[in-house]
């Protein structure tokens, strides 16, 4: 059926599931047909809770500078951020995220969206990548622990991006860890507040109040 009729077996793959062959077979019909059956699987991998797989997928056949596609990028951005990731792991997974990043923002500069808020919203989410993967590379040399305080205080700057609190938390341990007391006090009050603000918006009455 492949051979005769392409687009009728790439749709039977994916409705069914078999997202190998469908990959397999939109690979020999062309890059914009790869594209957008790459963009089907990754899309239902997210509803699957399978982010990180969406991510691996971009990583292997590039992450193209679709419009549509936009979205589903900026989501793994913020799931992978959600993420407690520390050492080899972290490592593999931020360095995907920077690589399809990097890969996004070069083919976005080429396009008519260059300068465009979707191209800098990406080239920050680009910045915040590096300097995760970066400090993941770190961890585990004592040698560089300075490095990674100073990175997990760079993170900061982006709270309106990535979790705040797990921010503050996180940059709060390294600084701690490096004999920046004063810094870590600051780092794990604000960690406290935010902490508390979110149990206190999650709780039933303030549920109650948001519906009014």
């Amino acid at each position: 059926m492949s051979s005769v009729d392409p687009d009728g077996a790439l749709k039977m793959y994916s409705q069914s599931g078999q997202w190998d062959k469908c990959l397999e077979l939109a690979e020999q019909q062309g890059a914009s047909i790869l594209a957008k059956y790459v963009a089907l699987y990754a899309a239902d991998l997210i509803r699957s809770n399978a982010s990180l797989t969406a991510l691996q997928l971009f990583a292997k056949y590039g992450s193209p500078a679709m419009p549509q596609n936009f979205n589903i990028y900026k989501h793994l951005c913020v799931e992978v951020y959600g993420q407690t990731l520390e050492g080899s792991a972290g490592y593999s997974t931020y360095a995907s995220l920077r690589n399809m990043l990097l890969n996004l923002v070069e083919e976005i500069a080429s396009t008519a969206e260059a300068g465009s808020l979707h191209h800098r919203e990406f080239e920050q989410h680009l910045l915040i990548s590096h300097y995760l993967a970066t400090r993941a590379a770190f961890d585990g040399v004592d040698q560089l622990e300075m490095l990674m305080a100073k990175l997990s205080t760079s993170l900061l700057r982006y709270t309106d991006i990535l979790p705040a609190d797990k921010t503050f938390y996180e940059s709060g341990v390294r600084c701690k860890e490096v004999g920046w007391e004063n810094m870590a006090f600051v780092f794990f009050n604000r960690f406290l507040d935010l902490s508390e603000v979110s149990l206190k918006l999650s709780s039933p009455s303030s549920l109650s109040l948001l519906l009014l």
